[in-house]
């Protein structure tokens, strides 16, 4: 029997039995093909988010010979690791989120926790966390009115590496399209995913352009002038996630 790459990598595998799903638990949440446009709303109605600590997915990467786990943000025990990522200077120059945990951290997590567009993600080669990412429906964020090809079911994500430890290029071509990856797997109607880098993040948009996606322009956020980036459904299942 013969499978080929771009076919294998969108399969949704079950959650239990020899093979397992990479969804992870998620697997077993609503299913997808239930969402339908409630009325008087733009918007089509979303599965629920998953709970703090929930796994969302997973995949072992040969050339690192570990485990890439990404599971729901727990604020009671995930929010002392925030802070210290925030609050690193690599880090802050991007974010600009340097300060008091109880002020600054746990607030920002806790409206995020209840926006129902975004979801809150810990990274993890392992059993060592490393990344920090926030999942998100295009066509509910900021981002939407300078995303002029983005759908309904269009995602994007934001992202940070806080452990010094795990960063290089082979890391970055891991959970890069890992990510990537479990964007499409959730939903097959999902046919681009967008990021939007700060304009002088030179090096993640290096990644991003080696890695299939395409710099569309540039624009401006009242924060921050940013690099539009997007990946085709298509394109990227050519290659597939990084081995």
């Amino acid at each position: 029997m013969f499978c080929s790459r771009s076919v294998f990598f969108q399969v949704s595998l079950p959650p239990s039995g020899t093979y397992k799903s990479w969804l992870g638990s998620r697997a077993n949440g609503s299913p997808y093909n239930e969402i339908h446009l409630p009325e008087h709303s733009q918007y089509p109605l979303r599965p629920s988010k998953p709970l703090g600590g929930t796994l969302v997915y997973t995949r072992y990467i040969p050339s690192l010979d570990k485990t890439f786990t990404m599971r729901a943000l727990n604020i009671e025990s995930d929010a002392d690791t925030f802070a210290e990522w925030m609050n690193n200077d690599r880090v802050a120059k991007f974010w600009n989120m340097k300060g008091d945990k109880d002020k600054v951290h746990i607030p920002y997590l806790n409206a995020l926790e209840v926006d129902k567009h975004v979801v809150t993600i810990i990274g993890s080669l392992d059993d060592e966390q490393f990344l920090y990412t926030e999942l998100y429906y295009v066509a509910e964020d900021h981002l939407a009115p300078f995303a002029d090809s983005a759908g309904l079911y269009d995602r994007g994500f934001h992202l940070l590496v806080g452990n010094e430890r795990l960063r290089g290029p082979h890391i970055v071509r891991a959970w890069l399209t890992s990510v990537v990856h479990c964007l499409f797997l959730h939903d097959p109607r999902t046919r681009y995913v967008f990021l939007e880098p700060r304009a002088d993040n030179e090096k993640l948009i290096g990644y991003l352009l080696q890695h299939g996606f395409t710099k569309l322009k540039e624009f401006d956020f009242p924060h921050k002038r940013a690099a539009l980036m997007r990946i085709e459904r298509d394109t990227f299942f050519q290659v597939g996630p990084a081995m």
